[in-house]
């Protein structure tokens, strides 16, 4: 009878024990199970929320790592540059291997690269590469450099960077058509402004500006003349001092101004279609 009992004893005790246990990990696995349900259905605040309860009572957890990427990533999503850039650099802090360190880093620099901080993130990028990553992630990097280098317009650098990663002839084409394209000089559009305004417009082929800076810079000197021949000297003079020139020289500066906003629409469009070609190798099976 006492072996009975012992025994019973025993195995409630050893019940008791398993059932805690098991309560006590699907505690732990509730906030991240539900932190990522969360972020699935785009509600990235409250997934946040339960990924820092998650850090609170469990700040020694070997998934920190992982926790705090999960949440740069729902910042990113939800627009939080900053606070995205904070937690992925917790994360690569956190990180238990190697590998997970690069991942970390990849997608620090893609959140980088998002808000034009491409110093940083070549930085990240070249941290990964001295680490000797997996084929995977020494892949991804390449074509993140790639990417980076383009948005800088650095082409010859994009295109070196760019052949380790893949040997399309495509690509080749397009980055032969964005080292050649075409760029216009600001400082032949100033002189060509201050010799007839408006000259400096045309020069990029925006004919509308040119017209319009033409024709105001040739009334205004209409009048003035016609002042001076009138005998108006204080009108002419006014029109000079405060009209005229003031028109003359805003129309050089303009045309200067016309003619870097032109060359970086060129880079712009050029960047563009490289880009599109890089999605479209990756999107190929």
């Amino acid at each position: 009878m006492i072996q009975v009992l012992n025994n019973f004893i025993f195995l409630f005790l050893l019940s008791t024990v398993l059932i805690f246990c098991s309560f006590t990990a699907r505690a732990e696995e509730l906030p991240l199970s539900l932190g990522r349900h969360l972020a699935e259905e785009g509600n990235y605040h409250a997934a946040i929320t339960e990924y820092k309860r998650f850090l609170f009572f469990h700040p020694d957890d070997p998934r920190v790592g992982g926790v705090y990427h999960a949440i740069g990533l729902a910042y990113r999503a939800g627009g939080l540059w900053t606070e995205a850039v904070a937690a992925l650099r917790t994360a690569t802090h956190y990180a238990i291997d190697r590998e997970s360190k690069s991942e970390y880093q990849l997608t620090l620099a893609v959140t980088l690269i998002a808000t034009k901080n491409y110093d940083l993130a070549e930085l990240e990028l070249i941290k990964v590469m001295l680490r000797n990553p997996s084929t995977r992630l020494h892949r991804r990097m390449l074509f993140l450099k790639t990417v980076l280098y383009i948005y800088q317009f650095r082409w010859e650098e994009a295109r070196r960077v760019g052949r380790e990663y893949t040997t399309d002839e495509q690509l080749e084409v397009l980055f032969d058509a964005a080292v050649n394209t075409p760029q216009k000089s600001a400082d032949v559009a100033s002189m060509l402004s201050k010799i007839l305004p408006g000259l400096g417009h045309i020069y990029i082929g925006d004919w509308r500006d040119g017209l319009n800076a033409l024709l105001l810079n040739g009334a205004f000197g209409f009048l003035t003349v016609d002042a001076i021949l009138d005998g108006h000297y204080t009108d002419a003079v006014l029109w000079v001092s405060l009209v005229l020139l003031r028109y003359y020289r805003g129309n050089t500066f303009r045309a200067k101004t016309a003619v870097e906003q032109f060359n970086l629409q060129r880079s712009r469009q050029a960047a563009e279609a490289l880009l599109q070609r890089l999605q479209e190798i990756v999107d190929t099976p």
